[in-house]
């Protein structure tokens, strides 16, 4: 797997848990390293995309890999917990430190805005494709909330 490395923090991965109202644990619980990165994703397309992914750390096994989209909404809730949506799925993390929270919020905020500019589209094979969005749909901002 070819991966081009970002943002690196260590945080708790959450997922929302519609059924109770609550933020739950993803795959287990436990600290996690998690990282914004640039590389192919796991699903089998194949193609570079960014990628939030987190492993924990007790056992490196694999508990959130999470396609950076346009459309992805994300919310600031308080100096250490932050949480993220993308299409139908909800997830947050419970970061070690404020600096952590601030480290990662900044990281993905420069990801959402070169997949807003076009100018670090992922999906597109020619830098040429990329700086060219005239697929005849209107393009609206991704929502991003403090």
């Amino acid at each position: 797997m070819e991966v081009d490395q970002g943002v690196r923090v260590r945080a708790v991965v959450m997922t929302r848990d519609d059924s109770s109202g609550g933020w739950v644990p993803l795959g287990g619980g436990g600290l996690s390293h998690v990282v914004i990165c640039k590389g192919r994703s796991h699903d089998g397309r194949g193609r570079r995309e960014y990628i939030i992914r987190g492993e924990r750390l007790r056992d490196r096994a694999p508990v959130l890999e999470c396609a950076v989209q346009r459309g992805l909404v994300y919310n600031k809730v308080n100096p250490i917990f932050h949480h993220w949506r993308v299409e139908d799925r909800k997830f947050g993390l419970t970061f070690q430190t404020p600096a952590d929270a601030i480290s990662f919020e900044k990281g993905l905020q420069t990801v959402i805005d070169k997949l807003d500019r076009g100018s670090d589209s992922p999906s597109s094979s020619t830098p040429e494709e990329a700086d060219t969005e005239d697929d005849g749909q209107a393009t609206l901002p991704v929502p991003y909330r403090k």
